[in-house]
């Protein structure tokens, strides 16, 4: 009896570790847009799953994978400092998403329920590559924007102030930046189910997770089409060559049929043009650049100018082009510091901090994973 309750026993606990290792697995592979569509396509899009949060646990395995190829090609780990802030970012971002979807949700409905141009079949292939491509191209010109519109880069260039590139950067995304990747794609809903829309919504973030690393090199054809680590750290850069390129998410066709495609040349130096704050605060970093844009707003006359202000590119001026001119961006010192700010921290302090960040990043999880409504 007790032989053939252990063999139940152990049968079961052999099924459990199956299906755990299968479902982590579809996570994984969830992280690279691997994904059957029609298993993703819900008849409602209350019935969307949160699927950033949901696949938290595979992009942490990213994050201790990275960090075991960065050891054995002897590249320095990532920076404590940069990892904590990028947690914190995260934060208020799963708070923000947590809140923001269910709005998301209703407010795409109502659009395609009341305002939609054309019926296109739910249950079908063909409509998610046709909507995977609309909001692909949506992405480009909200990122584009986030660039080349001061107000917005305010926001955006939080994200870019990392001055290293790891997969802890992908969540370094100010709230700001949460809400415009909601608002921008709203006029899709008029073409795309949104049980469709709000899938890829997600999957173009998440995509990015991998993107944002320096240990994956040249991946040959597909960087034709994908978009990939390499010309992924190109965006980050803060050299000339650099400024203002690859905007795509998962595709690159957009970049390339709009002009701002560019391949990796010289090496990459990471940051913004820009002095960035001697902090590691996430609400400083976040908010801080509206100081200077209302600066730069009250320093200009004349409602024209005061306008460009806040809707031209941030290196415009008086007299400049909308972006500025690429020549006034100085050439990084390759033999600079790396980091503009790196103060030390001892040992006892990373502890505590890592420990009780552990504890509310679970504690945010936990809120975050519920019904959107």
């Amino acid at each position: 009896m007790a032989g053939n309750m252990t063999a139940e026993s152990a049968a079961d606990l052999g099924l459990c570790m199956k299906d755990t290792a299968i479902q982590f697995t579809e996570q994984l592979l969830s992280l690279f847009y691997i994904l059957s569509p029609l298993d993703h396509t819900k008849d409602h899009a209350k019935d969307v799953p949160n699927y950033e949060v949901a696949l938290f646990p595979a992009a942490g395995f990213l994050v201790v994978l990275e960090q075991i190829i960065r050891f054995f090609q002897k590249k320095d780990l990532s920076r404590f400092q940069d990892i904590v802030v990028n947690i914190g970012s995260l934060l208020l971002f799963t708070l923000t998403r947590a809140i923001l979807l269910g709005v998301v949700v209703v407010v795409y409905s109502y659009i395609y329920d009341n305002y939609r141009i054309v019926d296109l079949p739910l249950h079908s292939v063909w409509t998610w590559l046709f909507s995977l491509l609309l909001v692909e191209f949506m992405y480009y010109w909200t990122h584009r924007a986030l660039h080349e519109i001061n107000i917005f880069w305010a926001a955006h260039q939080f994200h870019h102030m990392a001055e290293d590139v790891n997969i802890t950067t992908t969540i370094r995304d100010s709230v700001v930046d949460l809400v415009l990747y909601d608002i921008f794609p709203m006029p899709l809903a008029i073409i795309v189910p949104p049980p469709i829309l709000i899938v890829h919504i997600q999957f173009s973030l998440i995509y990015q997770i991998w993107l944002h690393n320096e240990v994956v090199g040249h991946l040959g054809p597909i960087e034709y089409i994908i978009n990939t680590p390499r010309q992924h750290r190109v965006h980050h850069g803060k050299n000339p060559y650099c400024i203002d390129k690859n905007y795509g998410a998962f595709l690159m066709i957009w970049d390339r049929i709009f002009g701002t495609y560019q391949t990796e040349k010289e090496k990459i130096v990471f940051g913004v043009v820009s002095p960035t704050p001697n902090t590691f605060d996430s609400m400083t970093l976040q908010f801080g650049y509206y100081k200077d844009v209302a600066k730069k707003f009250n320093s200009v006359d004349g409602i024209g100018n005061k306008l460009s202000a806040l809707f031209k590119g941030p290196g415009w001026g008086p007299g400049k082009p909308r972006l500025g001119l690429l020549k006034e961006v100085p050439e990084p010192d390759p033999a600079a510091p790396k980091y503009s700010y790196d103060p030390f921290i001892p040992l006892w302090r990373k502890f505590y901090v890592l420990l009780h960040g552990t504890i509310v990043l679970v504690a945010f999880i936990q809120l975050a994973d519920h019904p959107y409504i």
